[in-house]
């Protein structure tokens, strides 16, 4: 037996925070969707022998980031549903020109689309190119693809058991199925997969650089990590125990959206949205703490305010430092409360281990 990933594509890059209906537009990914990438190869590279993917910019990167290591095939039928008319314009500007469609749409997902390449024949087209590819591989394979023709292709495996719609995936899941020697394709389980590895230093390095952080944010977000295992280290010595893998993780992490406006939210909602929780509230928490209690969270956040840089400074000179960066009286109140959690936390740790920081 052999397996056989399909894989939907990392979440692309939109034109505006509006929701589009795409299929052969050519979107490349998104940050989030260069994350998920990162994630597949995590659990994926090392079961497979080779990558298929479509024509599609976002199909592309995903494979590359998946296994740059490995062969990549390119195959122009494994591409998505042609959308016609309706491809790649913005569902609001769809309701505004075919109402009457978009409502029926709404009761019956497979109404006819203006000018569009129908399931039957997107499923058949990708079906096709699925069984060339068998017949011309050996070993276990990865297809980077997209979910309306994967979503075809499955429920025609199922001879109609569940709709078509059962077998939509989310950007960055996968399906796992057998191949016997006959090319013959089966699997027991018709719920996708979205990968969720445990974070260690190498992934979280891979993250960081999949969205290009730049090596100066590295390099900070590597000498927070070291001082924040050391307050661990001092803590667990009098007795008080946290979660070290989590605070190494989330230091590392913690700057990866710096390049984004409001970095700690929107790299908090990234990884609340790839299903690590905790790492988003070490992230989201870094430039202000919902609560100023000794957690994983605090410990980030107390050694991000002892490091300038890569150097090791007070608490008041870093923020001596970037009080120029206040430019509004709210910016100057949460520059004044981060201070005032920060030496709390000082005070805190300084008085259980008996030392001065």
């Amino acid at each position: 037996m052999r397996d056989l990933y399909l894989i939907r594509h990392g979440k692309p890059q939109y034109p505006d925070e509006q929701s589009y209906c795409i299929g052969q537009t050519d979107l490349a990914l998104s940050m989030l969707g260069h994350l998920q990438a990162v994630l597949l190869h995590e659990e994926l590279s090392d079961r497979i022998s080779r990558v298929y993917y479509s024509t599609l910019a976002r199909a592309a990167e995903t494979a590359g980031h998946m296994a740059p290591e490995l062969p990549h095939i390119i195959v122009s039928d494994l591409s998505e549903r042609n959308l016609g008319e309706w491809d790649g314009l913005s569902f609001d500007t769809i309701r505004s020109k075919w109402p009457d469609i978009y409502e029926a749409r709404e009761n019956n997902p497979d109404h006819p689309i203006p000018g569009a390449e129908t399931p039957a024949a997107s499923g058949f087209r990708f079906s096709q190119a699925v069984h060339k590819i068998l017949c011309a591989s050996e070993g276990d394979i990865a297809v980077v693809a997209h979910t309306d023709v994967i979503s075809s292709y499955i429920y025609a495996l199922h001879s109609g058991m569940y709709s078509r719609q059962r077998f939509r995936l989310p950007c960055g899941s996968y399906y796992h199925l057998e191949v016997n020697e006959r090319n013959n394709i089966s699997f027991s389980d018709p719920n996708y997969i979205l990968p969720h590895p445990e974070l260690n230093d190498g992934l979280c390095f891979r993250l960081r650089n999949a969205v290009s952080l730049p090596r100066h944010v590295q390099a900070h977000s590597d000498a927070v990590t070291e001082l924040a295992c050391c307050l661990c280290n001092m803590l667990e010595s009098n007795g008080y125990i946290f979660d070290q893998k989590l605070v190494r993780s989330g230091a590392l992490l913690h700057d990866i959206a710096r390049l984004q406006k409001n970095h700690t939210k929107t790299g908090g909602e990234l990884f609340l949205q790839l299903g690590y929780p905790e790492i988003c509230q070490i992230i989201s928490q870094h430039h202000g703490l919902k609560e100023t209690k000794l957690d994983e969270a605090a410990i980030v956040f107390l050694a991000d305010k002892l490091i300038e840089e890569t150097q090791r400074v007070s608490i008041e000179k870093r923020f001596a430092d970037n009080l120029y960066k206040c430019k509004s009286p709210e910016a100057l109140q949460s520059h004044k409360l981060q201070l005032k959690q920060a030496l709390t936390l000082q005070d805190m740790i300084q008085s259980i281990c008996h030392t001065t920081l």
